[in-house]
């Protein structure tokens, strides 16, 4: 762990750069509310943070509000419209998304909205005969090819009674079998549960049916079911292969005008495709009218999404699978893996998401997209998907989607199948991009398991020789899917940040909320490489791995190892200088005469240790055209062409200590814009020194007093600021609040 002592970092200027980094601006358990207000406020508190450090991407969570409400991450999407416009979401109300989009775009940060694209939950139940052809329709050699059971849990069954259906008091014999009575489903538990509109599920237990039971047509008996309580059955191996229910409805049990029996499968403890299983109701005998109605059974899908409450971006079961179009629910395209599956060959689906995209960008504001579980729609779609926006003039800057594998053949398979499906007007103005994942399991790997071969880093990068380039990659570190014991880069990553903040050519950085704004030893870490990478790295067209296996460098280790160590170098960039990186992964120091390329450099040459951190504030190339190097354990350095000495990075928390003034809750400003003055209202008096301070968007401070206290109307001169936008900030003690307000 690197030790080294925190500077405090006061409010300083902004800096611009032409340089990507991107800031995925959340996390999987990200409160709904903070000290901040909802989490959309607490953002958009931290937007001049974002801004100071470098940032120009941010990554936002789902905004489509997902069917779990508040509680939802949004990856659940069910209404495309809905921003927090009817109900609060996950992260606040519209309203305070909207202040945070406008904090984004104050500071010129680029927005990144979440999209997802192959799934939808929590539509309305509606008929859906195309489900009941497929399942009761399914294949014994279908399924021995691969073929999935519709999952249960997506689907109920239904039979008209009462009224003029002929379906009465009486007993009904329900036999429950598997469609394909393939050995894969055998023994795999599920619990049927019927229900009225008169009678709802209560809340008695389950009960376990008693075997045998397949019923009269296997010789065997039946078991009696209880309406509105659940029975636990499981599916039967062998002989007639059925389970046989009776269930005796009373005149008491249904509205004898009309009603309806309505009929679940679920699996119990289905955790994936594995344990569904295409058990259905094969056969029901009505006793009183002596013949079997199974005809009459009906299936419902909850896939009714024509009445959003924005009342956009309707659905219905022909734009999920099955819908009729040949699927087997099988393999990446088709599979149930999440929800109710869009079906993007539909027309009708991508006109819809088609049309939610445009209104995300033109509408929102968005200017980048990162797309969910790509491998789990056709890349086609991807494809056409950019050329309808580039065609409605759209030029998303960022693109990228997130392909879960850490293969980087399949990765960029993936970038070229959707660069293949797009015209080549859109591919001359739209990157399409991935997530490395593979370059960050080696990174993971360097960092925590022990006796690992950190050079095997180098070649790992899909910008590294695994067919892609800078320009069609997202690198990262840790993001919201690592959420379990162990998935994280535990270990020190900073060292892994070391190496994508550094390496130009990898493709746009992507740092981890928590690993900046909740962790401040790290995020001193990051700040600091990102400035380096800024000042003297950005545009570095050369490369050298120094220490890669075969490279050729001569080097003299004094300590440290050869295989705990990255040590490269990068020249060409927009600053003229050649920048040397060496990251030491072991536990003791590495220290190391290290050939460099020579290509703008000659002996003589001074590198300066632009951190720090070595006892030797720079290095000399000597006739052998090597450098001296000196890094702590499990620590990083960077060395610039170039005396420098006066001119060093400090690594330093980037954050001052402070936490949100609970008076500034009421604080209202007007006029907004302001003139001559800006008026501050607050809804009780404050006592103690306060300080106020205005800042313009590039940093610099405008103007500063002292208050000894304030009444609950204040003012602050305005008449001698340019029109523009501008930051008011109190500070009392280890507290502020930082507002925005307008110059006219």
């Amino acid at each position: 762990m690197r030790k080294f002592l925190l500077v405090v970092a006061l409010f300083t200027s902004t800096h611009t750069f032409a340089q990507d980094f991107m800031l995925q601006a959340w996390y999987w358990d990200y409160p709904s509310v903070t000290p901040y207000g909802f989490f959309a406020q607490q953002l958009a508190a931290q937007a001049d943070a974002m801004d100071e450090a470098g940032f120009n991407w941010i990554w936002l969570p789902p905004t489509a509000k997902g069917s779990g409400g508040q509680s939802s991450i949004g990856y659940d999407t069910k209404d495309y419209y809905d921003i927090g416009d009817y109900g609060i979401a996950r992260y606040g109300a519209r309203r305070h998304f909207d202040w945070l989009m406008d904090s984004l775009a104050q500071f010129n940060m680029n927005a990144v909205v979440d999209v997802v694209y192959n799934h939808r939950d929590g539509g309305a139940p509606e008929d859906n005969p195309e489900l009941e052809n497929y399942i009761e329709n399914l294949d014994y050699n279908a399924v021995d090819n691969g073929a999935n059971a519709f999952p249960s849990d997506r689907y109920r069954c239904f039979l008209e009674i009462g009224g003029n259906t002929g379906n009465g008091a009486g007993d009904y014999y329900f036999k429950i079998r598997s469609q394909t009575q393939h050995p894969r489903f055998f023994g795999k538990p599920y619990i049927l549960t019927m229900w009225t509109n008169t009678v709802p599920v209560g809340s008695s237990p389950a009960l376990d049916e008693s075997e045998p039971n397949g019923g009269g047509d296997c010789g065997e008996p039946f078991n009696t079911y209880e309406l509105g309580r659940g029975m636990r059955a499981s599916i039967d191996n062998g002989g007639c292969g059925i389970d046989e229910f009776k269930l005796t409805l009373t005149a008491g049990d249904f509205n004898p005008n009309g009603d309806t029996l309505w009929i679940s499968l679920w699996n119990e403890g289905a955790s994936g495709f594995g344990d569904y299983t295409d058990h259905y109701v094969r056969g029901l005998w009505n006793a009183s009218a002596g013949q079997d109605i199974q005809s009459q059974i009906k299936y419902q899908s909850y896939t009714d999404f024509t009445n959003m409450p924005s009342g956009r971006g309707g659905m219905d079961w022909r734009n999920f699978r099955p819908n009729g179009n040949p699927t087997n629910l099988a393999g990446d395209w088709d599979g149930m893996w999440f929800f109710k599956d869009i079906d993007q060959n539909v027309q009708s689906s991508r006109d819809t998401l088609f049309e939610w995209s445009r209104w995300l960008y033109e509408d929102i504001g968005f200017r980048g997209f990162r797309v969910d579980a790509v491998k789990h729609f056709p890349p086609d779609f991807m494809g056409d998907l950019l050329d309808y926006l580039h065609d409605q003039g759209i030029d998303p800057g960022m693109v990228v989607g997130e392909f879960f594998d850490g293969n980087p053949g399949t990765l960029a398979w993936w970038v070229n199948a959707v660069k293949g499906a797009m015209d080549q007007d859109t591919r001359d103005n739209i990157n399409i991009r991935v997530f490395d994942f593979a370059l960050r399991q080696a990174l993971k790997d360097a960092c925590d398991a022990f006796g690992y071969d950190v050079r095997n880093v180098f070649n790992a990068a899909m910008a590294d020789g695994n067919g892609l380039g800078g320009f069609d990659v997202v690198t990262f570190i840790n993001n919201h899917d690592f959420r379990y014991p162990g998935q994280e880069v535990i270990n020190d990553p900073e060292l892994a940040y070391a190496y994508i903040l550094t390496n130009n050519q990898l493709g746009v950085p992507c740092v981890f909320y928590p690993d900046y704004f909740k962790n401040r030893e790290l995020a001193a870490d990051i700040k600091a490489l990102m400035e380096v990478h800024q000042r003297y790295i950005f545009g570095a067209s050369q490369r050298y791995y120094l220490n890669n296996f075969g490279a050729g460098y001569n080097r003299n280790f004094i300590s440290g190892f050869e295989n705990t160590s990255l040590i490269y170098q990068l020249s060409g960039s927009q600053s003229g200088r050649n920048v040397v990186v060496a990251i030491n992964f072991a536990g003791e120091p590495l220290r190391v005469d290290q050939e460099l390329q020579m290509d703008g450099l000659a002996q003589g040459d001074t590198l300066t240790d632009i951190f720090g951190i070595s006892q030797f504030p720079y290095a000399l190339v000597n006739s052998s055209n090597q450098i001296y190097m000196e890094v702590p354990p499990r620590s990083f350095a960077v060395w610039v062409q170039g005396d420098l000495r006066n001119d060093l990075i400090a690594i330093e928390d980037p954050f001052v200590s402070t936490e949100p003034m609970p008076q500034a809750e009421g604080l209202r400003l007007f006029p907004n814009p302001a003139k001559d003055q800006l008026q501050l209202q607050f809804d009780q008096p404050w006592h103690g020194a306060i300080q106020v301070e205005v800042f313009n968007m590039q940093g610099q401070r405008v103007h500063a007093e002292q208050w000894s206290g304030l009444s609950t109307l204040e003012r602050v001169p305005t008449s001698g600021l340019t029109p523009g936008m501008y930051l008011i900030r109190l500070r009392q003690d280890n507290r502020q609040a930082t507002l925005r307000f307008m110059k006219q």
